[in-house]
Parts: C-alpha cells; sequence; structure tokens
C-alpha cells in the first residue's frame, strides 16, 4: 500500500512528470468541486465528493497491464489479465487514491500557488546546468509527458496534498528495539556442525524392478511418459546473409572500399613509455641534467625517491595527457625527454620500444570486403525476393514452390514438440527458435501465416505439414526409460534409508566420528556458521536443519550435492555477543518500510469506512471497451 502510494508522489515535481513518460506513475486522480449526487456517465468511481473519470481508470489500467506485461516479457492476453487481476488493482489503486484526496479535500489541505512554483523552481529535472530554473527544460518535459501547464500544475497540487496526507500518518515511524534486536539473535546466531555427506549407490548396479514393482511405479507416474504434441513442418529463412550474393561483387569495387576504409586495417605506430614525475619544475631540472650527464634512467628515479612507471605499449591516441604523448611520440627508441608539463606533474619519459605502424594488404582482407559489400547490398535483394516469395503465394504456389521461385531454399523438420524436442535423435536447429514454434503450435495445416520478422531485416516462411496429437504411451513403449526412473528413485530410498539408519545409531550412543569410520565416510567440520554464511558447505535443506534445533541435536537432510543427503550433529551454539550489530545492513530500513505500509494501510481502510466509495459499472465497462 505505502509503496503504490509513494511512487505516486515521491520526487515531487519531476518526478511525477517523469513517471507519467516511463510508465510507472501509476495512479491519476482528477478532483471535482463537488458530487452533485448523479454519476455521470464519465465517472468510473466516487469517493465523497471525488471523482475518478474514464480516462483516469484507463490511464491507471494501461499502467496494470503494463506491470503484468513486464513480468511475462510480453503483452498478456485479455484472459491472462483478467487472470491476473489487472482491472481490480486498477480500481484498487483509483479507490486508495480517491479517498485520500477526498480526505484532504475535507481537511482543506492544499498547496498554495507560490508554494506549487517553489515546487517547479527547486526540481532537479527543470534546472539547467548551473542549477537554475529554465523554462525551456520545464516546457520540453512538459511537451515530452504530453501535458499541458495547468493540467501538470493540478497534478502537483494533488499530489502535494496526498503528500501532506500520508506524511503525516506514516513518517516518523520506527522499528522498536526489541523487534531489531530479535532480527540481530536470529542473524547472528552461530553454530558449529560436524556433518557426513553420503551419495547413493550407482542406480544402473541396482537389480531390475519385478513386472509389479514397475507397474505400480508407471502407473504412479504415468502422465510423465506420456508423448507430447509432435508437429512437423517446412520454413523459408530469408536473411541479409542468405540473400548476400558475393559473386556480384566486382574488385573494383573492393578496391574502391579498401581505399576509403583503409583506416580499418591500420594498426597505428605503438610505443612503450616509461616515467618517472617529479615533485616540482626544479626536481625535474636537477634530474633531466643528471640524465644528460650520462646518469642511469633507473638510478636517477631510485636516487630521487621517485619511481619509474611503466605507461606500457600504447599508441598516440590510447594516451589521455596529450603533452606526454606529443614528447613520447618525438623520441627515438632509447631516447630520454627534457623534463615535460604532465597532468601529475613535471616528468622526464624514455622510450623502450617503437612498433611501427602497419597496413594490412588488400588481398588478405579481400574475401571479408567482398562479404562485407554484398551483406550491404542485401536489403535490397532481401525485399525482392519477400515480394517474390508473397507474390507466389498469393498466385496458389505451395511454401515450396514459392521459395524456388523466390531464389530460396525451404527445410522440412518432422515430429517436434513445443519445447523443440524430438521423439528421436538430435533436435534440430532452427533460426529464431522460439518464435518460430509459437508461431508453429498456434496454427493449423492449410493455413497462410504470416512470416515472423526477427532480427534486422530477416523473415521466417512458415506452413504445418502435419500434426501428431498428443497420447498416452503404454509401459512396453517406454519400458527403458522407466526401469531407468524406478532404479534412480530405488537409489534414493535406498540412501534415505541408510541415512535415517545412520541416525538413529548416533541418537542411540554410537560416536558420529565413530559410525562415520566404521562405514568408510569422512566427518567434516562447518564451525561457527550462521544462516547466511553456511549454504556453501551445507547446502539449503541441511543448513536450515542445522538452525531448527537446540545443540546436540542429530538430523538428516538432503545435501548440498545433488541426490546426496547428510547426517549432521549440532556440536555448538553461539548468540550473537551484540545482536543489534549483527542485524542485516538495510534490515531496519525494511522493516520500518514494511512498519509504514502496514499503518498506512489501516488509514485507508478507515477513511474506506468513513467515506463511501460507490462504482459505476457501466463506466468501467465501456473504458475497458475503448482499451486498445
Amino acid at each position: 500500500m505505502m509503496d503504490v502510494l509513494r511512487r505516486s508522489i515521491s520526487g515531487w515535481v519531476g518526478k511525477v512528470v517523469l513517471g507519467l513518460m516511463l510508465g510507472i506513475f501509476a495512479v491519476a486522480w482528477t478532483i471535482a468541486d463537488g458530487f452533485s449526487g448523479r454519476t455521470s456517465p464519465n465517472t468510473v468511481l466516487t469517493a465523497g465528493g471525488t471523482t475518478v473519470t474514464l480516462q483516469d481508470y484507463q490511464l491507471a489500467y494501461q499502467q496494470s497491464l503494463a506491470s503484468v506485461a513486464q513480468q511475462l516479457q510480453r503483452r498478456p492476453t485479455p484472459e491472462e489479465a483478467q487472470a491476473f487481476g489487472v482491472d481490480q488493482n486498477a480500481l484498487s489503486q483509483l479507490a486508495t487514491g480517491a479517498v485520500l484526496d477526498e480526505q484532504g479535500r475535507l481537511l482543506g489541505l492544499g498547496l498554495s500557488e507560490s508554494g506549487l512554483l517553489r515546487l517547479i523552481a527547486e526540481d532537479p529535472s527543470f534546472q539547467d546546468g548551473s542549477g537554475n530554473f529554465s523554462r525551456t527544460a520545464f516546457s520540453n518535459v512538459m511537451r515530452s509527458a504530453g501535458l499541458t501547464e495547468a493540467a501538470y500544475l493540478e497534478r502537483l497540487g494533488d499530489t502535494a496534498l496526498r503528500t501532506q496526507l500520508i506524511d503525516a500518518v506514516a513518517d516518523g515511524v520506527g522499528a522498536p528495539r526489541v523487534l531489531a534486536a530479535a532480527i540481530g539473535l536470529y542473524a547472528g546466531e552461530r553454530r558449529t556442525v560436524s556433518y557426513v555427506n553420503l551419495q547413493p549407490q550407482d542406480a544402473t548396479a541396482l537389480p531390475d524392478p519385478s513386472a509389479d514393482e514397475l507397474e505400480d511405479f508407471f502407473m504412479s507416474r504415468g502422465s510423465t511418459y506420456a508423448a507430447p504434441e509432435y508437429r512437423s513442418f517446412s520454413y523459408v529463412d530469408l536473411t541479409p546473409q542468405s540473400a548476400a550474393d558475393t559473386s556480384a561483387i566486382t574488385d573494383e569495387e573492393i578496391a574502391a572500399d579498401y581505399e576509403a576504409s583503409q583506416q580499418r586495417f591500420t594498426t597505428p605506430e605503438r610505443r612503450r613509455i616509461q616515467q618517472i614525475v617529479f615533485p616540482d619544475q626544479a626536481a625535474a631540472e636537477a634530474a633531466s641534467s643528471e640524465l644528460q650527464g650520462g646518469a642511469d634512467f633507473d638510478a636517477v628515479a631510485q636516487s630521487t625517491g621517485r619511481s619509474v612507471v611503466d605507461l606500457g605499449l600504447q599508441a598516440r591516441d590510447e594516451i589521455a595527457d596529450g603533452a606526454i604523448a606529443d614528447a613520447a611520440f618525438a623520441l627515438d627508441q632509447g631516447a630520454v625527454s627534457a623534463p615535460v608539463a604532465g597532468v601529475f606533474g613535471p616528468a622526464i619519459l624514455r622510450v623502450t620500444e617503437i612498433v611501427p605502424q602497419s597496413v594490412q594488404p588488400l588481398d588478405e582482407v579481400r574475401d571479408q570486403l567482398r562479404e562485407e559489400l554484398a551483406l550491404d547490398a542485401a536489403d535490397e535483394r532481401v525485399s525482392d525476393a519477400y515480394n517474390a516469395f508473397e507474390d507466389a503465394r498469393a498466385s496458389g504456389a505451395t511454401l515450396d514452390e514459392a521459395a524456388a521461385q523466390a531464389g530460396l531454399t525451404s527445410v522440412t523438420v518432422d515430429n517436434v514438440a513445443a519445447d523443440g524436442s524430438v521423439a528421436e535423435g538430435e533436435a534440430p536447429v532452427l533460426p529464431a527458435a522460439a518464435q518460430l514454434l509459437a508461431g508453429v503450435f498456434d496454427t493449423e495445416p492449410g493455413f497462410d501465416n504470416p512470416p515472423i520478422n526477427y532480427g534486422s531485416n530477416s523473415f521466417l516462411f512458415y506452413d504445418v505439414n502435419e500434426i501428431v496429437p498428443a497420447r498416452d504411451r503404454p509401459l512396453d513403449e517406454v519400458r527403458d526409460e522407466v526401469v531407468a526412473d524406478w532404479k534412480e528413485d530405488e537409489a534414493q530410498r535406498l540412501l534415505e534409508e541408510r541415512a535415517n539408519a545412520l541416525r538413529e545409531r548416533v541418537e542411540g550412543g554410537e560416536a558420529l566420528e565413530a559410525v562415520a569410520e566404521a562405514e568408510g565416510l569422512e566427518v567434516q567440520l562447518a564451525a561457527a556458521i550462521t544462516r547466511s554464511t553456511g549454504m556453501g558447505p551445507l547446502g539449503e535443506a541441511a543448513l536450515r536443519t542445522a538452525f531448527s534445533g537446540p545443540s546436540g541435536l542429530i538430523a538428516v537432510a538432503p545435501s548440498a550435492a545433488p541426490g546426496g543427503w547428510t547426517l549432521l550433529r549440532v556440536d555448538e551454539v553461539a548468540p550473537p555477543a551484540d545482536p543489534m550489530s549483527s542485524v542485516p545492513q538495510g534490515q531496519d530500513t525494511q522493516l520500518i518500510g514494511a512498519l509504514r505500509n502496514d499503518i498506512l494501510q489501516s488509514y485507508v481502510e478507515l477513511l474506506q469506512q468513513e467515506i463511501p466509495v460507490s462504482y459505476n459499472a457501466a463506466a468501467v465497462q465501456a473504458a475497458q471497451g475503448q482499451l486498445p
């Protein structure tokens, strides 16, 4: 509750508009001066004297729909939107906002025109680089959001009103210390655990099940072995790569492109540069005099208490400091520069290696350029092939015939499931597989399907040839698979039995170490682990079990290794010395946020009892009917 309302008011001026621009301003309300007692066809709901219009509902609905679309990574169908409660979510948000607006109106809350103007002037969204209000920036944001200044001021006033209410009700809430301490005790508790990992035996070495065992196992999991629906289909993949014709590219075109883009194939001269940076010009000059007198570069650096810094092998334009670059590329190899006014202080340079500029000859890149030029020219060929294919299909040609007329190749794929798997053999590699399979399983044989546009100017044409319905497969058809699954299941059952038998021995008084030695197992130690640090050695299930009882607890649980089990003993339980220091970072903020949410939700529920909210079902239905 708090989060929804905070999103509608946080950030003051610019964030309201930017929220609208970004599609996250979930609720917008229009406040009327009074309520006549009659419901307007344009009114979706009323809360006392506050009305919510059809347009407000449409905006809230679209934002709620966008939130679902973000979860699904696609636009939901009408059925999915209904299942997710998009309409009810929009109405709930609007009703909450309306009762808050009505309460603010009844209390006489608001903001003066001068106050609104101050908020606008202070908002960073409307300021220039110097931090001053910019009329141009304000107008640009208004234009981008599709708002008039008057409409924006009205929305800003509504926002200020809701802010006053929300802040009065929920601000200043803090988490009780006892609650934070309890969280610290929970998070900071440390345990030392001795444990043994057990792995299942090789399932393939187990004897085959009896006929009755296999039949019972198969009947309990019959749907697991059902054959999915399979479809056979043909497709034509039209891409710039498939349409490219390298034979149409002449040597003259390649040579001209090489000359025009030779810089691509040129590796500039690079130099390995070393430098000594000095604290001031006088120190640099003194060192330079020593170097001119024959002193060693490294020795001078050492004697002056400086370091020789290797800048690496770099091209001229890779050196950020222009003065250093100019000086370094003016030196011969092995030469030392005079003091240079570098960004970090006076520097003396030495060039220790020079790699000359090199250019790849045309013959080395001829094939690459030919393919690139052919690909550049392929867009027009894609368009021609697309039109030729569509014209052929419109004239009654089959997919194979249309492909041949367009100079393309069709591919036929047999018995593929919706997830791309096949009954036997290796699954085919399909272009734009997810889109193609979705299209194939959304049509029927004999339909002329629209092409799938994917990638950069690429198209897939497809026809469904045959549908093999899903069916239950008899045991004889999947016997080998069922037997293998039974053995895996049996290996897990036997391992769990073994783990529990060992647990009973330890609970009966035998030492964990003695039991492990007798079984040829290794006892491991997870020392001073917490609920957040013990995941690595123990795994989620065993860690949860290790923290489920007192010191001395003996238990078994699935281990971190897939298919394994862990026998564990809790050796020590140590609470944190300072529970407050063990509260996870940010947890107090989350607690405060949760408490504020609860308080605000209670406040809104109280307002809804005092301020009647009425809905206009006809207007809601009309608003939904106008949605795209």
